[in-house]
């Protein structure tokens, strides 16, 4: 009896979580997706907190186990069997009346109330947001930066990936220039000359019409301007 009143009481300190959250439960496949996002984002923290080997037995543990349990309690299917599994998994201490006590409850609460928004989830959390960036947590905000720090967090980052990318462009167009390989040296040849040679050899290469069928040898003669125009790009 002394379980069961533990586990209630664990239990009933998160009757409510606010505000609904601003997504359709109704639309499960949708929330579904969301759901494991946010299931992946919990299970990266809790690992990274408490180490392989379950949560700890105390008060710090069942509240991390609560946020594992409301959210395979609003998966599609085998609810039960996945909230047995979370137990079994991360707190193979506790006692299978404390165990059913929270499995009830959380039976209890309305969809709602087993739904928290990003920002709630990263408050009971206390997840700050080097944790986020180092553990990529992008389901959950962290509770120490507001919706318009991190816009402009991210806009920072998008615009020195931009620049990254259009930098290594650039050194890749350098490294692959004409220019820089200078093919006319190996070729043992002026530039000028290796240019010349390069603009005519368009004269010696067999056209095709679309239908792949050879030009004619009075049509490959013509001035090298006609291989453009066959189709040769």
């Amino acid at each position: 009896m002394a379980k069961m009143n533990e586990a209630q009481r664990v239990a009933s300190r998160k009757p409510s979580y606010g505000s609904p959250s601003p997504r359709d439960p109704n639309d499960s496949a949708k929330w579904e997706n969301i759901r494991r996002l946010r299931y992946g984002a919990l299970v990266r923290l809790l690992r990274h907190r408490w180490g392989k080997f379950g949560l700890p037995d105390d008060d710090a543990g069942r509240e991390d186990l609560w946020e594992l349990l409301t959210n395979v309690s609003l998966a599609r299917f085998g609810v039960e069997k996945k909230m047995k599994c979370i137990l079994e998994e991360w707190a193979p201490w506790m006692q299978p009346d404390e165990a059913a006590a929270i499995i009830d409850h959380i039976k209890m609460l309305t969809i709602y109330e087993r739904t928290p928004t990003a920002r709630q989830l990263g408050e009971r959390m206390r997840l700050t947001n080097v944790e986020r960036e180092r553990l990529a947590l992008w389901p959950i905000k962290p509770f120490d930066m507001t919706d318009e720090e991190l816009a402009e967090q991210r806009r920072r980052k998008n615009n020195e990936r931009r620049k990254a990318k259009r930098k290594l462009t650039r050194e890749e167009y350098r490294t692959a220039s004409l220019t820089k390989q200078q093919p006319w040296k190996a070729a043992n040849m002026s530039r000028a000359a290796w240019y010349r040679r390069r603009e005519t050899s368009c004269d010696a290469t067999i056209v095709f019409k679309a239908a792949s069928q050879p030009v004619s040898a009075e049509t490959a003669e013509r001035p090298k301007r006609g291989c453009q125009q066959a189709g040769e790009v």
